[in-house]
């Protein structure tokens, strides 16, 4: 397997090399994604694709039990290396399994997180049907993005060596209106004018200061994205 073919689906000392990097290179991205989130304390949540299992760490400071799923093996062995303490506490839980097909029982979570993930799920609209599926009624589904879009060249020779689609913020919310989710809120991030926008079901469009500064270089031509829907 090579390194593209890594970048969907780890495997292998490389994929573990990989997943190491994500954890550290998605890092600014990932927490921008998570101050759009309000965790409680008596919280239940599902990573979906949790890869190297860093933003299932930060989750678990906040949240009652946070539990991560992937399909790839050598993911599942990296999260348990990285939260190895709240494995022992009983605060997160890892199983191997795959986003068509959730090991889990109706109406269990009360928040489903998908970071950097969504570009590779099959079926996506029946995908977001099954996150659906876990949520409890009224319970938050999150999804993080690096990028709105295939606009920039980073993302389109990602489209091109890898098995991948990349979305844009009109394209995500129509797939989450037909899986039936309400409240459906885009946050986008415009780094080089240092400006969030939101946007609101009702079309409003709000732009505010972010003042977000550790940004790589590429990260400053990236217009990065989450977007937040409710069952």
């Amino acid at each position: 397997m090579g390194f593209f073919d890594n970048m969907r689906k780890p495997k292998g000392k490389l994929g573990n090399l990989q997943l190491k990097s994500m954890n550290k290179e998605h890092t600014p991205v990932s927490l921008w994604g998570l101050k759009h989130l309000d965790i409680h304390s008596n919280d239940v949540i599902l990573d979906v694709g949790c890869g190297g299992g860093i933003n299932i760490n930060r989750m678990a400071e906040k949240a009652k039990k946070v539990y991560g799923v992937d399909y790839s093996i050598e993911s599942v062995k990296l999260f348990r290396e990285v939260n190895r303490v709240n494995i022992d506490k009983d605060k997160v839980e890892i199983l191997e399994g795959d986003v068509q097909n959730l090991p889990f029982e109706d109406n269990r979570f009360d928040i489903v997180t998908a970071f950097e993930t969504v570009y590779f799920w099959p079926n996506i609209v029946e995908s977001f049907k099954e996150v659906k599926r876990v949520l409890k009624p009224g319970g938050i589904f999150l999804i993080g993005m690096e990028s709105n879009g295939s606009d920039n060249i980073i993302m389109k020779l990602s489209e091109k060596f890898i098995d991948m689609a990349v979305y844009n913020d009109k394209e995500i919310k129509e797939f989450l209106k037909s899986a039936e989710y309400c409240d459906i809120t885009v946050y986008l991030r415009d780094g080089k004018n240092k400006k969030e926008i939101i946007k609101k079901m009702d079309g409003s469009i709000t732009k505010i200061d972010d003042d977000y500064n550790n940004l790589s270089i590429s990260d400053k031509f990236v217009e990065w994205m989450t977007i937040v829907a409710q069952k």
